[in-house]
Parts: structure tokens; sequence; C-alpha cells
């Protein structure tokens, strides 16, 4: 599995080592945060916050340059629709045909991208410092649905596997011959299209085992009250950051109202 696909890194940190549901929280109040002020300044701290936090616990700062730079297209995509179709009152700046280019506009689209850019910093946050069973186990606490939590695991888990399986059909197509460094756009969609049936069998084959496997653990029985090797206990510093996370929640809240 290549490791520039895989999304959790393990390291030795109190940031890894707090129980997931207490990271969950963290989701929870960082999102409400960024949405609760029309305010691109404070999703831009709860970005800030974000990788603060990716420092402290000592996540590679290569991945987190990989995840900018894969995110930047949508955000300037975003950007650019939102000011060139969001009109509203303000000043013309340009207009470019029928489309004017307001101050309106411009603030709706720098407040989307900065609201975009915070959600996606969090959510990565999340998925870098906890195990994807560790989550599974942080659903399970919280009494929502078993399936719920390995369905969004499974999920994670196969990523980087594809990731790594498209990489390896490719080189392997490439070996015997095909070009796929076509110039132009349509020639090089057509050129990769047998690295994707061979992806498509490929995924097909990998789900029917998963199912298998599933199955013979008896996924879904009914009757069945599944039990837990290792339950989560909440420790000291788990309560305590519960309590600034709820701290700074109504604080937010409180500010807003008022």
């Amino acid at each position: 599995m290549p490791a520039e696909f895989d999304i959790y890194v393990r390291r030795n940190t109190w940031v890894y080592a707090l129980d997931p549901r207490v990271k969950l929280a963290f989701v929870v109040v960082a999102t409400v945060i960024a949405f609760l002020w029309p305010n691109a300044g404070v999703a831009a701290a709860v970005g800030v916050v974000c990788l603060a936090f990716f420092w402290l616990a000592q996540v590679p700062a290569v991945r987190i340059v990989r995840f900018l730079r894969g995110l930047v297209p949508f955000l300037v995509m975003v950007w650019l629709l939102t000011v060139l179709f969001a009109g509203g009152p303000g000043r013309v700046w340009l207009r470019l045909g029928p489309l004017p280019i307001t101050a309106s506009g411009l603030t709706q689209g720098t407040l989307l991208v900065a609201r975009l850019l915070a959600l996606g910093l969090i959510f990565f946050l999340w998925l870098s410092t906890t195990d994807q069973a560790a989550m599974v186990r942080g659903f399970v606490a919280l009494r929502m649905p078993y399936e719920w939590g390995l369905t969004l695991a499974l999920a994670l888990r196969y990523v980087p596997i594809f990731a790594g399986l498209f990489g390896q059909v490719r080189e392997a197509q490439q070996a015997r011959g095909l070009d796929l460094e076509q110039r132009q756009f349509w020639q090089r969609l057509r050129a990769y299209r047998p690295v994707l049936i061979a992806m498509i069998i490929s995924a097909l084959r990998s789900g029917e085992r998963l199912g298998w496997a599933l199955e013979a653990r008896a996924l879904g029985a009914q009757g069945v009250r599944r039990t837990v090797w290792r339950p989560l206990r909440l420790r000291r510093a788990d309560f305590i950051a519960l309590t600034l996370l709820t701290g700074v929640l109504i604080a937010a809240i409180l500010l807003r109202v008022l």
C-alpha cells in the first residue's frame, strides 16, 4: 500500500491519544464555529487552529501540503463561479459581458472558500489522527449503528488500496507498450480505458471477497449482541478536552446571539 495515499499516520502524541469521541466533538464544534459567523476571518481562524493541531500532532508537513495542493483547484473554481454568478448589491468593479463582478460577489466567494478550506482542514485533521478501528468504536460507543462506522472505515481503508492498485495497473500497461502520454485530452482519456477496465474488474473482485468476509463474521445477523474487546473509556485528558470544547461552543453561540 503506498504510504502517500494512506491518510492515517500514527504518532506518539497526546492528540492521537485522545478518545475518538472527543475528536468527533472537535469536528462538530469547529464546523459550527466556522459556519456560525458570516465572516471569512472566523473561518480562517478555525483553519489556523487546525494547522496548530497538525503541528502538535506531528503530522508530516508533506501530507498537509499535498492535501492543500489537491484542494486548491476546487477552491479556485468555487471562488470564480461564486464571483461571476453570485451578483448581489454593491458597486460593479468589472463587467464580463452580462456578468457583473460586484463587491458582494467577491465577499461571498471569499467567505465560501474560507469555509470550505476550514471544513477540509477539520476533517483532514480528524482522519489523520484517528485510526479507522477507533473511529468505528467511537460510533458504536455513541449508540450509532455499527454499520455506519464500519462503512466509513472500509471506505477510508480501500482508498489507498485502490490508489496503489491503479498505479500498479498503469505501470503494467505501460510496460506492455500502452502509451498514456497522449497530447490531446480525449486521446489521453481513451488511452486510460484499459486501465479503468482492469480497475473495475479488480474492484468487483475485492467487493465480492469483502462480502464473503463480512458474511463469515455474521455481519447483519439478527439477535446477535456484538461485543468489544477494548471498550472505550474517557480519561482525565478527554474530560478536560470535552469541557474546553463545550465552553468554546457555548461562548461562540452566546457571542453570536448577543
